[in-house]
C-alpha cells in the first residue's frame, strides 16, 4: 500500500492556456494524492478496498511563465506522517461507494507508515522538485525528481494549465510503482490480500503570488 505525496485529478481534461502570467514566484494550494488499487486477483479481494492517501499540510512554491518556459519550476514538500488514509469526502468526489471505518483507516495508516511501506519514521518526507518543463500542444510537460522513501523517480507529469495576470491551475496525473520507490505494494496473508504495484499520483495545485 502506499503512500502516495502528493498530488490530484484522474484524466484532466485539456484547457488551452490563456493570457500568461507575469514572471514570478507563487505559493501553492490544491489538492495532490495518490490512488492506491487493490489485486484484483487474489482470494480475498472482495475484503480489500481500493485507497486513496492525500497529502496534508504540505508546502510548495512554483515559476510558470508559459511564454518563458526557461523559468519554469516547481517544488513541492509532503510531510508523510500528515497524509490522511481515505476521507469520505474525497472517496465521493472520486466515485467511490465504500468507505472505511475510522479504526480501519487507523490500521491501514499504521500500516502505510511502517517500515515495510513508507518508513515513515526514517524517510520523513516525500519531495517533487522539477528538472525540466516543455509545450505538447495544449499541454505543459513538467519533469522532476519525486522522491519517496529516500529513492528518487525521474517522472513526467503532463498537466492541463490555466493561467491569467494573477494565478495559475494546473491538474494531472501520472502512474508510479511502488518498486520504484524501493518498496514492495502491501500484502497479507501469504498474498490472500494485496494491492498492485501501480498507483496513480495526481496533481490539480493553484499558485498565487
Amino acid at each position: 500500500m502506499l503512500f502516495p505525496l502528493l498530488l490530484a485529478c484522474m484524466n484532466p481534461a485539456l484547457t488551452a492556456p490563456e493570457a500568461a502570467a507575469a514572471p514570478g514566484t507563487y505559493n501553492l494550494s490544491g489538492s495532490l494524492y495518490i490512488q492506491v488499487y487493490k489485486d484484483p486477483s487474489t482470494i480475498a479481494a472482495a475484503l480489500a478496498h481500493d485507497h486513496i492517501i492525500q497529502a496534508k499540510g504540505w508546502t510548495g512554491t512554483a515559476t510558470i511563465d508559459l511564454e518563458d518556459l526557461s523559468t519554469c519550476s516547481m517544488d513541492i514538500s509532503v510531510p508523510v506522517a500528515a497524509m490522511v488514509v481515505d476521507a469520505t469526502p474525497i472517496r465521493e468526489n472520486l466515485g467511490y461507494t465504500t468507505f472505511p471505518k475510522d479504526s480501519e483507516r487507523e490500521d491501514i495508516k499504521k500500516e502505510m507508515l511502517s517500515e515495510d511501506q513508507l518508513h515513515g519514521e526514517k524517510y520523513k518526507t516525500i519531495t517533487w522538485k522539477s528538472t525540466q518543463c516543455e509545450m505538447d500542444g495544449e499541454r505543459l510537460k513538467m519533469t522532476g525528481d519525486l522522491t519517496i522513501r529516500g529513492k528518487t523517480k525521474t517522472l513526467t507529469l503532463p498537466l492541463a494549465v490555466k493561467q491569467d495576470e494573477v494565478s495559475f491551475h494546473v491538474k494531472g496525473a501520472a502512474a508510479i510503482k511502488a518498486t520504484d520507490f524501493g518498496f514492495e505494494a502491501y500484502s497479507a496473508g501469504f498474498g490472500a490480500l494485496k494491492n498492485q504495484n501501480r498507483m496513480l499520483l495526481s496533481v490539480s495545485v493553484h499558485g498565487k503570488p
